[in-house]
């Protein structure tokens, strides 16, 4: 209805107009950062508990990373018992030989903390090894454990925030044609006012 006095279609079209912008907006940031809850204002429950998810899922990625390093802690230590292995086999060999160098790697072998004897060493060794081996064991296992707990916490942070990707670009399109519509009806009532006011001139 136009009169001359207001264009209540105009302010109709003026109004939905503006209400589809704000639609359309939320839309865009949702399908640029790919998540359905970006502020409060959107869902604060599910913002908090997603965020909480979050944290928690990076909490559990620097565990991996923990252990990881634990583990190639353990693999040096492993590395450094097949050399001190080398070692007392070498002061065995000398043992048996009655070779004048025997004081020299005897006295090398004190100070890389390998026994008195190829036997006290290898057992040193052996005991070093059994403990690395366990490190080794539990490190890796810390690290699948941590990582499943990071990619679990991951899921639910995105169920939480995540957006609806295919909901979204619908979306987008049915936005765009109701402001193109829109703004083409804003046109037509404008124009239909612009007539009414005509016929007085």
């Amino acid at each position: 209805m136009v009169t001359i006095l207001s264009n209540v279609n105009a302010l109709a079209a003026s109004r939905q107009l503006g209400v589809t912008k704000i639609d359309l907006n939320r839309t865009i940031t949702r399908l640029t950062t790919g998540r359905r809850v970006n502020t409060a204002s959107d869902d604060a429950a599910s913002l908090d508990a997603g965020n909480t998810a979050m944290a928690a899922s990076r909490s559990a990625a620097a565990s991996v990373y923990k252990s990881q390093a634990g583990y190639f802690v353990a693999l040096n230590t492993d590395g450094a018992n097949q050399q001190l292995t080398e070692l007392a086999y070498k002061q065995a060999e000398l043992e048996g030989g009655g070779n004048s160098g025997l004081q020299e790697y005897t006295d090398l072998a004190a100070v890389a903390g390998m026994g008195s004897n190829s036997s006290a060493s290898l057992a040193l060794i052996a005991t070093s090894q059994k403990t690395n081996a366990a490190a080794m064991s539990k490190a890796l296992s810390d690290a699948q454990l941590s990582g499943i707990s990071a990619e679990t916490q991951l899921g639910i942070a995105d169920s939480y925030l995540g957006a609806d990707m295919g909901a979204e670009m619908a979306n987008l399109t049915k936005y765009q044609i109701m402001m193109q519509a829109g703004t083409s009806a804003l046109s037509n009532a404008n124009q239909s006012a612009q007539t009414i006011l005509g016929l007085f001139r």
